[in-house]
């Protein structure tokens, strides 16, 4: 058995072969580099950060002096990422203890001096209500990140991207590596150029129930104990500038950091202000926006029910990852069909759209796999939300439901389908839309 730093490889297993399957799986990582920001988030637990990653997969010097436990850590994710048939890779390498004891290994960072809270900063001056401005240096802002005090909320960003990690599909950072290796190059020279960065002190996180206190006599801003700083706006950034600050930590230039102290409900309206300086994707800017009725019910929706899981704030719905349906198109159906004029009918409406979701999943659930099927297709639901409002209007029971769909041929070599532009790219016609909404509106004689 080969004993390095804190792990002993199993018997017929060596550093050397451990290298060598690293770098068999290196050119499908530099082919597909939008896989980096998800392997960065899953290593950085370890204080393992993206220029680490770069730098090993880039020097076969710096991959060969990496430490044993390092290179299985970089090892199991590549694996993860494109050899998903063989989930027991590190059990192949170590014994169970030696992955436990793994699992609490953390890179020494090299510097010794973190931030800790109750921390204050200086010349900071007020700009609005719970909002408050200063001027960081970068240091700074690779500090606080290091520090573990300012990180990423997906719930308050503009697009958390979805990942699959085994049998789990989860939220990470919607990070482009290409950009983070400017960024980062920039602010390793001193060239990255002074901008704004927006960190939002989360109610509720502080101890004593009190995130910030301002002075404004000594105009200073105290973050207090406890208080987690949300990136709101700048992640690219920040994280660059981190990753930055973990290669030099006399870094030159600042940053303009706007402080607020908000719920996340609030966030996600700042959110939608800043989209008409930088776009958001529609189906996402309309779930922050909150603009109809419609758009609070597919909000509960998400949240619970069927449709749990099921429903994507991007403008395209990926079906692997379990995904059916858009923000967007469910909202102006649920909008077109139950005609909501008060908040009282939300609850309701909620109600009435997970018990036929209950029954639609529960009868057809063969049906989200079928490629031939288009039951489940992102345009379809304008039809299920027609039929569920008119059943709920006539008082017919959802357990007879499948009554009614059986009498509609879902095949996707029904005609109708493409007369209608079920398959096609683009926004339904509102011709269209009517015309399938009346094809499940008459199954209800």
């Amino acid at each position: 058995m080969e004993k390095q730093g804190s792990g002993t490889l199993k018997i017929g297993k060596t550093r050397e072969l451990l290298i060598e399957d690293i770098k068999a799986k290196i050119p499908l990582l530099v082919q597909h580099d939008l896989i980096l920001d998800e392997i960065s988030i899953q290593l950085n637990r370890y204080n393992i950060n993206i220029g680490n990653i770069l730098e090993m997969i880039n020097d076969e010097n710096v991959l060969r002096e990496t430490n044993l436990s390092e290179l299985l850590l970089l090892g199991e994710q590549l694996n993860l990422k494109f050899d998903d048939s063989n989930p027991g890779w590190m059990n192949e390498w170590l014994n169970p203890s030696e992955i436990k004891e793994l699992r609490f290994y953390k890179r020494e960072s090299p510097y010794e001096d973190i931030i800790t809270l109750p921390y204050t900063f200086e010349h900071v001056i007020r700009t609005g209500h719970h909002e408050f401005a200063a001027v960081l240096p970068n240091t700074i802002i690779g500090k606080l990140w290091m520090s573990g005090i300012s990180m990423y909320n997906p719930n308050i960003q503009r697009q958390a991207k979805k990942k699959k990690l085994k049998n789990e599909i989860i939220e990470v950072m919607n990070l482009n590596p290409k950009s983070l290796r400017e960024i980062e190059k920039q602010t390793l020279n001193g060239d990255l150029i002074t901008s704004t960065l927006r960190y939002n002190a989360k109610v509720g996180t502080g101890n004593d129930g009190l995130e910030l206190y301002y002075d404004e006599k000594e105009q200073s801003l105290t973050v207090l104990e406890g208080t987690t700083l949300d990136v709101l706006d700048g992640a690219h950034r920040t994280f660059s500038i981190y990753n930055a600050y973990m290669k030099k930590s006399d870094l030159q230039g600042n940053m303009i950091v706007i402080f607020s102290n908000m719920t996340e409900a609030q966030c996600k309206r700042v959110q939608v202000d800043m989209a008409k300086a930088n776009p958001i994707p529609k189906p996402r800017l309309q779930e922050l926006a909150k603009d109809k009725l419609s758009d609070e019910v597919v909000i509960e929706l998400k949240v619970d029910g069927e449709l749990k899981g099921k429903i994507t704030s991007s403008s395209n719905v990926k079906y692997s990852f379990g995904e059916v349906v858009t923000f967007s198109e469910l909202s102006n159906a649920i909008d077109n069909s139950f005609k909501i004029e008060s908040r009282l009918q939300v609850g309701k409406v909620v109600t009435v759209i997970n018990e036929y979701m209950m029954y639609l999943f529960a009868y057809y659930k063969d049906n989200l796999t079928d490629k031939n099927s288009l039951m489940f297709k992102n345009r379809m639901f304008v039809g299920h939300i027609e039929l569920a409002a008119r059943m709920h209007e006539e008082n017919i029971p959802f357990e007879i439901l499948n009554n009614y769909l059986d009498q509609i041929d879902f095949s996707i070599h029904n005609s109708l389908w493409e007369e209608l532009g079920i398959l096609q790219y683009g926004g339904l016609s509102t011709r269209n839309r009517k015309k399938l909404q009346k094809v499940f509106e008459v199954l209800i004689k």
